[in-house]
């Protein structure tokens, strides 16, 4: 299987959204960092989103407030990117910020597959958001939710996993504070076959989900 790793540096000498990167046709990419490092002794603010082959939009942060001359990761877990999804950061003040990634792309997988699964919450119903195909296991290896509204914390949100007998056992339950993202996956968590994650988002309209899962065969 093909693996090809990818560095891309970016100056934002601009405050129009700038395409950082867009995982190539028949590829799976796997963000393994995401560095952000403020050069000009200012305070700004960064937007990233993800756009899918399908043209719908998801926010990771949205003008999260970056202080002078602070440098940080933004993601503590790989996060896995689809074929055609497309990265873009926008800041609020040109020559600012100065972006690093470093990206693995590799080759579709059949028996072993790695998908990312994103939704964008318009309602408080609870929405099943992934479910274990037939024959497989699933490896759940990045949960990142996000809150739109840069004005308030989201209201109280649950995920929570369900087993084939529908007995649903919680995973988290709190708010996200304002504008930001929250990484709720330190460890890896093994998920059965038609075993299933609902996520009932506490506020409509302004929460983002992102899984990042391994699908494997299921050797039992």
């Amino acid at each position: 299987m093909a693996h090809n790793y990818v560095t891309k540096k970016y100056n934002l000498s601009t405050t129009s959204a700038t395409t950082l990167y867009t995982v190539p046709s028949e590829k799976t990419a796997f963000l393994n960092s995401f560095r952000y490092s403020e050069t000009s002794n200012n305070a700004t603010t960064l937007t990233i989103t993800i756009t899918d082959s399908s043209a719908n939009v998801f926010s990771v942060i949205t003008t999260a407030t970056i202080s002078a001359l602070v440098e940080t990761d933004i993601f503590a877990r790989n996060l896995i990117l689809n074929e055609g999804d497309i990265i873009k950061a926008t800041a609020a003040d040109a020559n600012r910020l100065t972006l690093h990634l470093s990206i693995l792309e590799r080759d579709q997988g059949v028996n072993n597959k790695f998908i990312a699964k994103r939704n964008d919450y318009t309602t408080t119903d609870t929405v099943t958001v992934y479910t274990v195909p037939t024959a497989k296991k699933a490896i759940v290896s990045s949960v990142i939710i996000h809150n739109d509204d840069t004005s308030n914390a989201s209201g109280t949100t649950y995920v929570k996993f369900n087993n084939s007998s529908d007995t649903a056992f919680t995973y988290l339950g709190g708010t996200v504070a304002a504008g930001l993202a929250a990484e709720f996956c330190a460890r890896p968590q093994v998920m059965d076959e038609s075993e299933y994650i609902t996520f009932h988002p506490g506020s409509a309209n302004d929460l983002h989900s992102h899984f990042s899962i391994l699908e494997i065969g299921n050797p039992g």
